[in-house]
């Protein structure tokens, strides 16, 4: 197996798209050496690390009751914090890592959240975080504003790492071997400027421009450096669609499969072209 570094951006409930990337690049030959990941993408990645099978993974994507995600919280809504406490996903996530740390992983994983104390970046990683629960990580990456309740790690005040890098391909180790950013995006129609929405849909296009404001820079920052994207249309499947169903899931996996395996055989030819002629196509 060939060794590869992979990033996957946020996804909401749309994390299929991210298993069938997975499995694309399981079937291509390579395997991860280094995983990255934010909000909905840091879900795949840390099962990934910790340690779960790629077939336990896509039963999960495909069959898994998200509902119970987004329970109201009435304390978490009194702190004006969030409408969510985010307790059921951490003892989930905490469940499927098996409890472990990044001191606990073979596979060198980074989680990327937003605090709100320096209004920067947090990372975690071995490096920075090796104590840390790989399933609070997770649970601070996915902390959607006005979703989630902030979760406070040391003197941080963590929120979804979207906003401040939403595909952290650029975050993946520079060298010699392959890297891969999967990013899923949505191709929307134009709202009429009077149509009616309801909050929630109104504050997810808002952090939709959010995202797609910052994922640019990332993006080019990290094909600059020769890193390799695979971009996958999901705007068919909603965000936060905790009921989506089997046949979205299935779309979702089967797309992120076939965007990744694109990517890859783009990514080969180039390599090849680069063994023959000595230089970049």
């Amino acid at each position: 197996m060939k060794p590869i570094r992979v990033a996957f951006s946020g996804s909401g409930f749309k994390v299929p798209a991210h298993v069938g990337a997975l499995q694309a690049i399981a079937d291509a030959g390579y395997q991860p050496v280094e995983l990255a990941g934010t909000s909905g993408g840091s879900i795949c990645a840390a099962l990934y690390a910790a340690g779960m099978s790629l077939s336990d993974m896509k039963t999960l994507a495909l069959t898994h009751d998200w509902s119970n995600m987004m329970s109201f919280s009435p304390l978490a809504a009194l702190r004006m914090r969030g409408f969510c406490d985010g307790k059921t996903l951490l003892a989930w996530m905490t469940e499927h890592t098996g409890g472990k740390t990044f001191a606990d992983l073979s596979i060198e994983l980074t989680a990327v959240a937003s605090n709100i104390v320096n209004e920067g970046p947090f990372w975690f990683s071995r490096a920075t975080t090796p104590d840390v629960p790989v399933a609070l990580a997770v649970r601070s990456s996915t902390s959607i504003p006005f979703v989630f309740e902030p979760v406070t790690v040391a003197d941080a005040l963590l929120s979804d790492g979207g906003m401040v890098n939403n595909i952290p391909v650029d975050r993946l180790t520079v060298d010699a071997v392959p890297r891969l950013g999967v990013q899923l995006v949505s191709m929307e129609l134009p709202l009429q400027p009077k149509a009616r929405l309801w909050p929630h849909q109104f504050a997810m296009r808002l952090i939709d421009l959010m995202l797609s404001a910052c994922e640019s820079t990332h993006v080019s920052a990290a094909q600059a450096a020769g890193a390799c994207m695979a971009f996958v249309e999901t705007g068919y499947a909603s965000t936060l669609d905790r009921n989506m169903p089997i046949e979205i899931r299935q779309r979702l996996f089967d797309d992120g499969y076939a965007s990744a395996k694109k990517a890859l055989a783009a990514m080969a030819l180039q390599e090849h072209r680069i063994v023959e002629t000595g230089t970049p196509a």
